[in-house]
């Protein structure tokens, strides 16, 4: 079978099938987002995912596999809880006074807006392992899911995750 015939993009039948199989999966990660960063453990998962869903419709993305699937959405994620984070910042919220499911505790706010720029300021200079740190962090990766997604082997995403575990925490640290 040709590199081209295995690259080609899922059918939207499949998409959908591949939607239904991964959505608990999606829910168990978004969980373990949670849980490493405690500062998202207000978050309801159930709303994160719906919200990456719902970034990744607007993208029109076509997905070449599962591994390609999971790497969009933690991108997705990400993007949906700095958004919510700058959002709040900005004051915009609806004038009724309701908050939306996706709570991050006020006091936390700072912190993902911190690890964000961060994680900007690491992609200008080592793209490849910040492909690694987002996937791993917002999208609760393995570390094999990781290396296919990537395109490397898992010795060199296990390089490339202890790379940017450091790097990060310096910057954040200092």
């Amino acid at each position: 079978m040709s590199k081209e015939r295995v690259r080609e993009t899922l059918s939207e039948k499949q998409l959908s099938e591949m939607v239904e199989l991964l959505y608990q999966q999606l829910r168990q990660r978004a969980r373990s987002v949670r849980s490493r960063l405690p500062h998202c453990a207000t978050m309801d998962s159930r709303a994160l995912i719906h919200e990456a869903y719902a970034k990744m419709a607007q993208g029109n993305h076509q997905f070449h596999s599962e591994t390609h699937f999971l790497a969009t959405a933690s991108t997705a994620m990400r993007h949906v809880m700095i958004d919510y984070v700058r959002q709040k910042n900005a004051g915009k919220r609806d004038d009724d006074g309701v908050e939306p499911a996706l709570l991050i505790p006020e006091q936390e706010q700072e912190r993902l807006l911190e690890i964000d720029k961060a994680l900007t300021r690491f992609e200008q200079h080592y793209e490849r392992e910040h492909k690694v740190a987002v996937y791993r962090i917002f999208g609760g990766m393995t570390l094999e899911e990781t290396a296919l997604a990537v395109g490397v082997s898992l010795a060199t995403v296990k390089r490339d995750w202890a790379f940017a575990q450091a790097w990060l925490y310096k910057q954040i640290a200092s």
